[in-house]
């Protein structure tokens, strides 16, 4: 007989962003993982073989297709670049929960140089960003170099602002970025 799943996978990968989000990856033991969970350890080791490593890559994964489907369908209308940038300042409003959640990118990246499937994946993830932002700044007629710093720009502001609003508790600064941001890419000087 097949054994029953105490939580769903969703609802499981929900919850262990949450605590990534809430504590990053090297204070998320195992320990804070299953209280989060509500998972025993072994359970856990059962789900995830690899450790917290394998969980971390799949809420990664899972993030992804979360913004596979709110993200970046967004920025890859056929609307105007505006209609977009708008558009994606309210996906990017709710993703973050009008800047009262952490970016789980920034939490779950591992020290500098160190190479791992985590690594790749979160520099995958921000080159997609960057890609499509990029897109969306040279439909405005921006050069691609141009483009692309304008993107980048768009990105330390946006997570800049994510780490200010969690550090000070003001979540006005996220949606003062948030006003800023379309401004950034639709900007019409070259």
């Amino acid at each position: 007989m097949p054994q029953v799943r105490k939580i769903e996978d969703a609802e499981l990968m929900q919850r262990l962003a949450r605590i990534f989000k809430d504590v990053g990856y090297e204070a998320a033991s195992l320990a804070v993982l299953a209280n989060a969970t509500g998972l025993k350890k072994a359970s856990l080791y059962h789900r995830f073989p690899l450790g917290k490593e394998q969980m971390a890559e799949e809420v990664l994964a899972f993030t992804n297709q979360i913004l596979d489907t709110h993200v970046f369908p967004v920025l890859s209308d056929v609307t105007r670049p505006e209609k977009k940038m708008s558009s994606f300042v309210r996906v990017i409003d709710e993703f973050y929960l009008n800047g009262n959640e952490s970016c789980l990118l920034n939490l779950l990246c591992p020290p500098r140089g160190e190479e791992s499937a985590r690594a790749k994946a979160i520099a995958a993830t921000f080159k997609r960003l960057i890609d499509a932002l990029t897109h969306v700044a040279e439909e405005t007629g921006a050069p691609k170099k141009l483009a692309k710093a304008r993107a980048e720009h768009a990105l330390v502001e946006l997570h800049g602002a994510l780490v200010l609003a969690r550090a000070t508790g003001d979540d006005k600064v996220f949606q003062r970025m948030l006003t800023r941001l379309p401004t950034i890419i639709l900007t019409s000087d070259s």
